[in-house]
């Protein structure tokens, strides 16, 4: 080949050439588990530019020349077997083609789907091209690549590996996109009765499509999935895949898993229902593969924990524990001990109020009075670290501290703290400072206006503390007054603004508790609310709703302020009423 390159890559010797050339390559690469160990740049240093561009026009011929046959299509005895050398150097040329950038774009339908095949004969997955191939020739990459998984499925047998499905679960997430629709309808005509005639693929299959479709994002997509799996589930709980299809559920949808599970362990003294529930819950959450769910929601999250603790305590006893001495191989008993225990360590360490309130829910049922007050001392020390905010750096304590002379909130309690303290200034400012415009705001008539203006004053006394913004859309496309965001985190804080005036204090209170509480606050990330009202001397009392009495503008307001402190005792979020009296204050001698 030195002595003569052009006759060594001549059609005659062109075979003996680039085998030769692989078997180079190979121990160039020596531990490579890839079949594509094309390396132009080693070539080119070890022979010469000349021999390297000599060798990729080779391989380039080549794969034009021969096409794989695809795993499902080739005879059975062949398919654990190392694919034949001329299709390993054909898919050594269409790499070498891909080291070209725009190279697809030159590629016929037939060449496309010729590359596609070349993509499925790697070892260990698709070859790294495929992605080019997806994006330029998605229509060729889909059938070729989507028939292939379906044949896969419908002879795999007992074959433990089916290189084209499992390929699917580490590639690239736009093939996995243009295949989703072919493997919903997989999933969709998967066969209900497993038995020796009717050849029907094996569970490992099922949990593999329900992997790779674990991954895309279209919430419609994932409704329908999690309807199948739910579908399948219940009409046999207790078939051969059963536990394939409630771990697809849960991956797909968690809420409606729980719930199909609650539904399916009902009798908790039946031996049998018992011995099922140690399976799942051994199945979903203590395998290798384990059922891992996020929701962001944290209320939901922590009931959906919440429910889970309580079947795994009601249907996994703790009297009924398996208890080892020395070594020992865990079974699913000793599998689903361990996730009960889990279940209940990770509910016992999520945060917040509503995660609070289902862990001390727990104390007073049967199957923890064992633990009870071990769960009250964990909910303590769980509330006491939610009450701490992250601590400061030395620069931080320097410009937050130093520099602003208060911590910017983190958390909703602080949002809410640092908003009530803001008004109360606002307050002093209007009641005592030398150039007060008590007057000037007095003067505005509609509540826009006095928006906008009391707005304007919380920017100026903002303090790095919060960004101010007015006429936020929210929920049922409602727009609140004036919306605090906290510099630090994710939380937000209400004002409602009302000029009192104007209002009975029965719809004064209607704002509160329907208008605040029940449409501001609702959103995780935003529980903290104020109903700042304002008097400007029009109105000279207000009717009590319950006993007809005449109420002052102070006395209306601590009214309100009652309200509030109901409303925020029988919910997760923080609310207050603050009075703005723009009257001028009576001259004493």
């Amino acid at each position: 080949m030195l002595a003569d390159p052009v006759k060594a890559f001549s059609p005659e010797k062109r075979g003996a050439t680039v085998s030769t050339l692989y078997v180079w390559l190979s121990e160039y690469k020596k531990g490579s588990n890839r079949w594509d160990i094309w390396d132009k740049d080693a070539l080119t240093r070890a022979f010469s530019q000349e021999i390297a561009d000599l060798a990729e026009k080779a391989l380039r011929k080549l794969w034009r020349e021969e096409t794989p046959v695809l795993w499902a299509e080739g005879p059975a005895a062949a398919r654990n077997q190392m694919p034949p050398m001329q299709w390993i150097h054909g898919l050594l040329g269409v790499s070498a083609e891909a080291s070209t950038p725009g190279w697809t774009a030159s590629l016929s339908s037939n060449e496309a789907r010729a590359a596609t095949v070349y993509a499925t004969i790697e070892a260990g997955g698709f070859a790294p091209f495929i992605a080019d191939l997806a994006k330029s020739h998605p229509a060729e990459v889909k059938d070729v690549i989507g028939g292939e998984v379906s044949a896969e499925i419908r002879v795999g047998g007992d074959h433990q590996y089916l290189p084209a499905l499992e390929g699917l679960i580490g590639a690239d997430r736009e093939l996995k996109r243009i295949l989703v629709p072919r493997l919903i309808d997989e999933l969709k005509s998967w066969p209900s009765i497993v038995t020796d005639e009717t050849g029907s693929p094996p569970g490992r299959s099922l949990d593999s499509v329900l992997t790779v479709l674990g991954e895309m994002t279209n919430t419609a997509d994932r409704r329908v999935v999690a309807e199948e799996c739910r579908r399948r589930y219940e009409a046999d709980p207790v078939g051969p895949l059963a536990f394939v299809w409630l771990k697809g559920l849960f991956r797909f949808d968690v809420l409606l898993g729980t719930r199909v599970l609650t539904e399916t362990l009902v009798d908790r003294d039946d031996p049998d229902t018992r011995k099922r529930a140690v399976e799942i819950f051994a199945a979903l959450f203590g395998e290798r593969d384990a059922v891992f769910f996020e929701i962001k929601d944290s209320a939901q999250y922590a009931r959906v924990l919440g429910q889970l603790v309580r079947l795994s305590h009601a249907f996994v006893r703790p009297k009924d524990d398996q208890v080892h001495e020395g070594a020992y191989s865990p079974d699913a008993r000793d599998n689903a001990q361990r996730v009960r225990g889990f279940l209940l360590s990770s509910l016992l360490d999520t945060p917040g109020p509503e995660a609070r309130s289902v862990v001390l829910d727990l104390v007073g049922e049967d199957d923890f009075a064992d633990i009870q007050d071990y769960i009250r001392l964990r909910a303590r020390q769980r509330t006491a670290e939610d009450a701490e905010f992250a601590p400061l750096t030395p620069k931080a304590v320097f410009d937050e501290i130093e520099n602003r002379h208060e911590a910017a909130p983190q958390d909703r309690d602080g949002l809410f703290d640092v908003m009530m303290d803001r008004l109360d200034d606002l307050a002093y400012e209007i009641d005592h400072h030398d150039f007060t415009n008590r007057e000037t705001v007095r003067s505005i008539t509609v509540e826009p206006e006095m928006q906008r203006t009391l707005a304007l004053r919380l920017e100026g006394r903002a303090n790095g503390a919060y960004h101010v913004a007015r006429e936020e859309e929210v929920v049922d496309r409602k727009h609140t007054d004036i919306t605090l965001s906290a510099v630090k985190g994710n939380q937000k804080a209400v004002v409602e603004v009302k000029i009192a005036d104007k209002w009975s204090l029965t719809e004064l209170d209607q704002a509160l508790q329907n208008q605040l509480a029940g449409q501001y606050l609702r959103h995780s990330r935003c529980k903290a609310g104020c109903l700042l009202l304002t008097h400007h001397g029009r109105k000279s009392y207000w009717i009590h709703p319950d006993n007809g009495k005449r109420l002052t503008f102070s006395a209306a307001v601590e009214y309100l302020k009652d309200k509030a402190q109901t409303l925020e005792k029988l919910s997760d979020f923080r609310i207050a009423a603050f009075g703005l009296d723009l009257t001028d204050p009576a001259s004493r001698p």
